[in-house]
């Protein structure tokens, strides 16, 4: 291991230095400048009071015994010395400097939220617009109906809007829905998406009010319905146009309006009768037809030949409904006359097979035994058995002038024709509809 001496002991020995004595020289060089550099930046704030010429005097602060020299030729200089100054003049230093405005901020300041700016604005589009625009545009839409083969496009928020039925639809997720024909055609359902938009202010176009009615109906929206209702209720609506409206409504499973439509038939009873539309009508709707107090005849006896009427059309096939569609005649209101004809016998087939039937007869027998107390008068005995029949209601009595059989009040019980003769009368029928008088 190398020994370190120091420069004095080289010094005593009296002989050469065994380092190169230029590289002493430029190592104090070195040194010294460095410390000059020092006692500067420490001095820096008095060397500005100096006036020019003075000289400045640096005193050194290293010793000799504060460089040592070893054999590598390598000088080590204590750190401690360097520090210790620079830490102090550290400390004794001073910016001398005036702190920024820290709240200088070179973005304008904000206006109030009441101001408007005092520029030009270009004319906006009114919100709606611009909504009803999205809205009509097929591409912005993201749920599909199905209405038979047809696809349409719509927004889900604009159905719920108007619709219980797609307020309370559970597959929204699948962003599709398919409707039943037999209750929304693909026109109405066109034309009450239109109304929904607002596109119209009423629905039209392309379809009747009883496809709209079924619409509306199924989907459940009431202000289509209140409005259809009115609609409907007009005093207009009634005879063959409620007729037309009723056959039209079987398309669709509105029991109910195609109740309120037979209920507006009235005085156009007997010319509907006439028609092939009557004989071709099933036996539920001819059974509540049958059943209307409103519906306009001369006499109980026309609603019994009717029946007869609707049996003869398809004898084979309805004679087992004879009992049920007589069931609808008020056999109270038949004048006595003509049920003592109904309990003799007959030659045709269809005239004889009801007549005969146990509980047809049964029904004739009564009636007649009450008909005939309204003439009379009867013994208790009678009475009794009388009493077992409610007074039946009585029909919309009409009078057509020019019908042979017809007596004025209606209802009157001395009237009697057969059905030959009502055949007649409603062949008649066929060239014009009389204006019946009530």
């Amino acid at each position: 291991m190398d020994r370190i001496v120091s420069l004095s002991e080289l010094k005593q020995d009296g002989g050469k230095p065994k380092v190169d004595q230029a590289k002493i020289d430029g190592l104090t060089a070195d040194l010294a400048a460095a410390i000059k550099g020092t006692y500067m930046w420490k001095g820096g704030r008095e060397l500005k009071d100096k006036e020019p010429g003075q000289k400045l005097t640096i005193e050194p602060s290293l010793s000799n015994q504060d460089l040592i020299i070893g054999k590598s030729d390598n000088i080590n200089v204590p750190k401690e010395s360097f520090n210790s100054e620079k830490i102090s003049s550290e400390n004794s230093l001073s910016l001398g400097l005036e702190p920024l405005n820290l709240a200088f901020s070179i973005l304008p300041k904000p206006s109030p939220s009441s101001e408007n700016l005092n520029c030009w604005q270009p004319p906006k589009e009114p919100m709606d617009a611009q909504l009803l625009r999205i809205l009509k545009d097929p591409e912005s839409c993201s749920f599909r109906v199905y209405v038979g083969k047809y696809k349409f496009r719509c927004h889900l928020q604009v159905l719920q809007a108007h619709s219980k039925y797609f307020q309370d639809y559970e597959d929204v997720v699948s962003l599709r829905a398919h409707l039943p024909t037999d209750m929304v055609t693909p026109t109405a359902f066109h034309v009450i998406y239109n109304w929904m938009l607002d596109i119209t202010k009423r629905p039209k176009g392309g379809c009747s009010m009883v496809e709209i009615y079924s619409a509306t109906t199924f989907l459940k929206i009431d202000e289509l319905l209140e409005f259809a209702f009115g609609c409907f209720n007009e005093s207009c609506v009634s005879g063959s146009l409620a007729f037309g409206l009723f056959l039209e409504a079987q398309k669709f499973e509105i029991s109910m309006f195609q109740f309120l439509m037979l209920s507006r038939i009235d005085e156009f009873f007997l010319p509907l009768v006439a028609s092939k539309e009557f004989v071709q009508l099933d036996f539920y709707w001819v059974r509540e037809l049958l059943s209307i107090h409103s519906i306009g005849v001369n006499s109980e006896i026309e609603i019994f030949m009717t029946a007869v009427r609707w049996l003869s059309y398809d004898w084979n096939a309805r004679k087992i409904l004879m009992e049920k569609i007589m069931g609808c005649v008020r056999f109270c209101l038949l004048p006595a006359l003509f049920l003592r004809f109904l309990q003799g016998e007959h030659k045709t087939l269809v005239m004889n097979s009801i007549c005969q039937s146990p509980k047809i007869r049964e029904k004739v027998n009564k009636a007649f035994v009450y008909t005939s107390s309204e003439l009379c008068d009867m013994t208790q005995r009678i009475f009794s058995l009388v009493k077992q029949f409610d007074t039946p209601e009585q029909r919309k009595w009409i009078f057509d002038k020019r019908c042979p059989y017809h007596r004025k009040p209606g209802g009157n019980q001395g009237q009697f024709f057969t059905y030959q003769q009502f055949l007649n009368y409603l062949e008649s029928l066929h060239d014009s509809v009389p204006d019946y008088g009530s």
